[in-house]
């Protein structure tokens, strides 16, 4: 790797600091709104899901003292699938707050972010305006990059699949395949989802969505896909280590552990939203420079200069 890509990758860590020593008021508003909301709707999670579970766990082991075909064992099972089905319903209503509480938030702080390159000073009342406008086209563009995710999972279903088939009988040798094939899969994964995040910014910034937002974060990442795989890799690793911490953190306390973590993922993603709206600005001025394609929201002059490696 050369300096300058190494710079590059430097300097789109700095974006978040320099965004909130300018833009610092709106996004500590829009920070306390969204950790509050994750953190309630945790702890109504938790709160929501815990005596489920717990009386889906004592029915799973009574189930397993009673002899099946009779009364008791097929009252258990039918108590267990409705059990079942009520976590389910739980966890997917869960998931889809969680995922517009996310949704709004990386609008927000796109849009906040994309004011400090610009040079635009936004007020509360015009974000919350902006937001309401916006929040459909990032919306139907994660639909889209969701889309992709699920079938490159799946797609790499078979590779994992094959192998243990296989190999069964020969445990070194399959465990050695799978770990290369985990790495190869980690590996494109974050290769590609550089452009899916970018995407993300994209539907913000301009007026696109969807597929079109997806096209033109490809053609803005030519030549510089390395400074978001880089960017992709720091934010997971820093979110390893968060995980690892709050495993340990779990067990003694599984509430303030569950909610700490959680907070400390909402900050990175925070920050992550903002780095990559900086990623936007970089490779969109490297574009107008080379004498590429200029978008209808972007500025007709390159603005920070100084950010571009």
């Amino acid at each position: 790797m050369n300096m300058s890509k190494l710079s590059g990758f430097l300097e789109l860590l700095k974006a978040p600091l320099k965004i909130l020593s300018q833009n610092g008021k709106l996004m500590a508003i829009t920070a306390t709104v969204y950790l509050i909301l994750y953190s309630i709707s945790f702890f109504l999670y938790m709160l929501s899901t815990n005596p489920f579970l717990l009386d889906l766990m004592f029915k799973l082991m009574a189930l397993a003292s009673e002899r099946p075909g009779t009364p008791d064992f097929s009252k258990l099972l039918v108590a267990i699938r409705e059990d079942t089905g009520i976590v389910l319903g739980i966890e997917v209503a869960y998931m889809i707050l969680f995922f517009f509480v996310a949704l709004f938030t990386q609008t927000t702080v796109i849009i906040i972010a994309s004011c400090y390159y610009t040079g635009n000073d936004l007020a509360l009342k015009e974000l919350v305006l902006k937001v309401s406008k916006t929040w459909t086209r990032p919306f139907v563009t994660s639909l889209w990059v969701q889309l992709l995710a699920l079938g490159y999972t799946s797609f790499f279903l078979l590779p994992f699949l094959v192998p243990s088939l296989v190999l069964f009988d020969h445990r070194t040798i399959l465990i050695t395949i799978l770990i290369f094939v985990a790495i190869f899969f980690i590996t494109f994964y974050i290769y590609l989802s550089v452009v899916w995040s970018l995407a993300i910014a994209v539907s913000v910034v301009e007026d696109s969505y969807g597929y079109s937002a997806l096209g033109k974060a490809k053609e803005l990442v030519n030549g510089k896909r390395v400074h978001g795989f880089l960017l992709n890799l720091f934010f997971i690793l820093v979110l390893v280590v968060i995980c690892i911490i709050g495993s340990k953190l779990s067990p003694a306390m599984p509430i303030v552990g569950g909610v700490i973590q959680t907070l400390l993922i909402g900050i990175i993603s925070m920050f992550q939203s903002m780095a990559y709206t900086g990623f936007y600005f970089q490779c969109k001025n490297d574009m107008m420079k080379s004498g590429g394609l200029e978008y209808s929201r972007i500025p007709a002059t390159p603005v920070l200069d100084q950010y571009i490696p």
